[in-house]
């Protein structure tokens, strides 16, 4: 049990069951109460400016303790699709290098920026195609080779929301020189995130999902290494080092850029924001992320073993390695385009969604993931309401 008072943190759990946090996350009071002191002083007109930038550092040392980085390896951004597009226009390119990744589990906004890379410079992109759901490690290693500027994938898919195998890949970018990207939208805040333990050079998360944040607000993790030696494709205040001069201090003819990643901050902070993602990492950082991991996976294990024992449809069958938060039912087929949309999975989310449990229909499968706020009484009424639809059925 996680030492948290879930009905009082989380109102919405007392009307339904919220297993959509891939969506977006639900948010706390806590959460919720740090941000009104910020809204009062707008109200009444009192600049809090200076403080909200100091506070702004504070979370991006958060953000740094959360994944085991550097805070000069955070970037504070809108989202993660800001923080991809970030690294993508931050390189030299050169026609001929290429990119790899597996477009056909990937967000729409894992793909868009690496489509507008090839276009422009004459980039290859190798797409490794999906293995029953999962991107497999060895097929993306078998894809990088000295031309290989970027390796871009999911720490966790969209949708079926199986974890991805890195140590290989990262070991494959590191001996040829690549950047190895990862969104990490679906599980940073819910699966233990250790960066140097990943081997990965590059993080982009948005903290409405796991972190339990708003709406435009995010971060990027950039290796110390790479950082200083990227070139942001836009340049603002936060981006250079001007000293201690304030922001409305006349910029010099030449400037240099900020050490590490913040040089790619852009214009000023969604303060309501980086109230918000403290307040939620400190309550996340209060239980232990891997507290947090440990509980989660045991919910989404016995709702997947739950679900197959009633004959339905689960990707990647008996839970294992590749489960973390989410559980997904459906044909990995219709996932990539291979069979139309089983109706049943639509007439299963309706049933749902008029029983009071919150759950998101996805490329054909319906996708249920989980957080801490979520319970063993939850996951049993669940697979209990599954059961009276079956028999419905019949």
């Amino acid at each position: 049990m996680l030492p948290l008072d879930l009905t009082k943190e989380f109102p919405a759990t007392a009307n339904a069951v919220y297993m959509d946090v891939a969506n977006q996350g639900l948010i706390s009071r806590t959460t919720w109460a740090s941000i009104e002191p910020h809204l009062d002083n707008r109200l009444h007109g009192r600049n809090d400016e200076e403080s909200m930038l100091e506070h702004v550092e504070r979370t991006r040392t958060r953000f740094a303790q959360f994944i085991n980085s550097d805070q000069s390896e955070i970037a504070i951004t809108k989202n993660a699709s800001e923080g991809i597009n970030i690294i993508a226009n931050a390189f030299d390119w050169r026609p001929g290098d290429n990119v790899v990744l597996c477009p056909k589990l990937e967000h729409a906004n894992n793909i868009l920026p690496w489509l507008q890379v090839k276009d422009r410079h004459n980039v290859e992109l190798r797409v490794v195609e999906p293995d029953n759901g999962s991107i497999p490690p060895d097929a993306v290693v078998k894809a990088i080779d000295s031309r290989t500027r970027i390796v871009a994938l999911a720490t966790v898919t969209m949708v079926p929301g199986f974890r991805t195998v890195l140590e290989p890949i990262s070991e494959a970018c590191r001996h040829y020189g690549a950047f190895l990207l990862a969104d990490a939208t679906q599980s940073v805040g819910i699966l233990h995130t250790d960066v140097a333990q990943l081997g990965i050079d590059g993080l982009a998360v948005s903290t409405v999902k796991g972190l339990m944040g708003l709406y435009g607000s995010g971060f990027l993790y950039c290796r110390q290494e790479w950082a200083d030696r990227l070139n942001p494709a836009y340049l603002a205040r936060f981006s250079v080092d001007l000293g201690n001069a304030p922001e409305s201090a006349p910029v010099p003819s030449s400037v240099k850029l900020r050490r590490g990643a913040p040089r790619f901050d852009v214009g000023h902070y969604n303060f309501p924001g980086m109230l918000a993602a403290y307040a939620s990492m400190g309550q996340l950082l209060e239980i232990g992320t891997a507290a947090i991991e440990r509980s989660v996976t045991s919910l989404t294990k016995r709702l997947a073993s739950g679900f197959l024992e009633l004959g339905l449809p689960v990707c990647g069958g008996p839970p294992g390695r590749h489960t973390g938060s989410i559980v997904a039912l459906g044909d990995t087929s219709a996932l990539v385009g291979g069979r139309p949309v089983d109706d049943r999975i639509h007439s299963l989310h309706e049933h749902f969604t008029n029983n009071q449990v919150i759950v998101s229909a996805r490329r054909g499968m319906l996708r249920f993931s989980l957080h801490l706020y979520n319970t063993d009484d939850e996951v049993d009424r669940v697979i209990d309401l599954a059961k009276i639809w079956l028999k419905q059925q019949k």
